[in-house]
C-alpha cells in the first residue's frame, strides 16, 4: 500500500488503476483498492483454516460434533 500511495508523495513504485474516485483533497490519488480486497480475502481464508484446524481437534473419537462449523468452513473457503 506504501508502495501506491501517490503520484507526487511516497514511493509510487506500484503503479495501481484506479477502481474507485480518489481523494478530494489530493487530486491523482489513487486507492489501493484491489490490494485491499485481497488481503481481507486472504485473512478470511487463513481463519477458516485455523478454525478447521480447531474443530478438527475438538472431536472425540468417531463423533465430532464440530463437523458442521468444519464443514461450513470448508465450503466458505
Amino acid at each position: 500500500r506504501l508502495m501506491a500511495s501517490g503520484p507526487r508523495v511516497g514511493l509510487a513504485e506500484i503503479m495501481l488503476p484506479a477502481r474507485q474516485p480518489g481523494s478530494s483533497i489530493m487530486p491523482g490519488k489513487v486507492n489501493p483498492v484491489m490490494p485491499e480486497v485481497i488481503n481481507q480475502i486472504a485473512f478470511q481464508v487463513i481463519g477458516n483454516d485455523h478454525t478447521i484446524c480447531l474443530a478438527s481437534e475438538a472431536g472425540q473419537l468417531e463423533l465430532n460434533v464440530m463437523e458442521p462449523v468444519l464443514v461450513f468452513n470448508l465450503l466458505q473457503s
